[in-house]
């Protein structure tokens, strides 16, 4: 029932936005931006692919106005594992590794590149320290837990959430960037208003280059805690500009309304979904691994991150 109503949601979704594309082309055509025309017609055949099928499309509307807002908080990597911002995302101090779905967590799997990116590699490994498996790791920067003494982490209410990666290749990798905060545990729920977990991107497990979701992201809203009462949204799949390869950022605009993601600074969807969070919410940075991982060719497969930045609206 739940994928029914997914996919319902992607149908309605790409065929009101048929009639916006259209308008776009004509505007492109009075200016004679013949490349622009070219670009929507495409888009417009994926929407009718996405109604179809539910496959992705590719981010064509307006781009994120970057002067309303001012950078306040930053992570660009330069100084290696901050423990006063970052820990582990369920592994609990340096040395701890734990079961997360198929891979076990830790921070062994946590390296720096030479200028200056975050590298979270998966691998198989035989001498892994919880024995032979698969390794992965998960780090956040909520301040209500403390597994390092001087942990001090970071959570922001409102405002623009940006990080800047490569994706890992390969089957059953699920790299993501979100933000949460600890209500949305609570059992006593009131949509997302007093918690929400917001799934900035991820990626679809499956790996295959011929498959209609290679390439793509999506976007979504989890409310009401994780038992029963759970409801979430997604907002459909979207290109990145040959993530496994090439930096591309991923960002949501969050305020008191609604929030509005984007790709490499380009809207793909806005949504209000279980009523829009009220509270602070910490970072999280992960790439969670599927039993589909034995599929993978190209482990270890890591993801490099450039930064992650945090902005808040510019007074008025």
């Amino acid at each position: 029932m739940y994928l029914l109503s997914v996919f319902a949601k992607r149908q309605t979704t790409a065929l009101s936005e048929l009639p916006a594309v259209f308008a776009r082309i004509a505007k492109a055509l009075f200016s004679l931006d013949f490349k622009r025309v070219t670009a929507l017609f495409t888009v417009a055949g994926q929407l009718f692919g996405a109604f179809f099928a539910g496959t992705p499309v590719t981010p064509y509307k307006d781009s994120i106005d970057m002067d309303r807002f001012e950078l306040v908080w930053e992570d660009d990597f330069d100084h290696g594992f901050d423990t006063a911002v970052w820990q582990g995302h369920y592994v609990y101090g340096a040395d701890d590794t734990q079961l997360r779905d198929t891979a076990w967590w830790n921070r062994e799997q946590v390296s720096f590149t030479e200028d200056g990116c975050l590298k979270l590699t998966v691998s198989y490994r035989e001498d892994g320290p919880k024995g032979a498996g698969y390794y992965s790791y998960g780090m956040e920067t909520n301040p209500n837990k403390n597994y390092s003494g001087d942990h001090t982490g970071y959570e922001q209410l409102y405002g623009y959430f940006e990080i800047r990666c490569i994706l890992p290749k390969g089957a059953g990798l699920n790299p993501a960037f979100w933000l949460l905060t600890d209500g949305m545990w609570d059992d006593d729920t009131d949509g997302g208003v007093s918690g929400a977990e917001i799934d900035v991107f991820e990626t679809p497990t499956d790996y295959d280059t011929d498959g209609k979701f290679f390439g793509s992201v999506y976007h979504t809203i989890h409310v009401d805690a994780y038992g029963d009462a759970h409801r979430m949204e997604q907002q459909g799949d979207y290109y990145a500009d040959d993530p496994y390869n090439k930096f591309n950022t991923y960002g949501v605009e969050w305020n008191s309304e609604e929030y509005i993601f984007y790709i490499n600074g380009v809207e793909t969807a806005r949504t209000g979904f279980g009523g829009v969070c009220q509270v602070p919410l910490y970072l999280i940075i992960s790439v969670g691994v599927n039993d589909n991982v034995f599929e993978n060719d190209f482990l270890p497969s890591s993801m490099l991150v450039d930064y992650v930045r945090c902005y808040q609206y510019r007074s008025r």
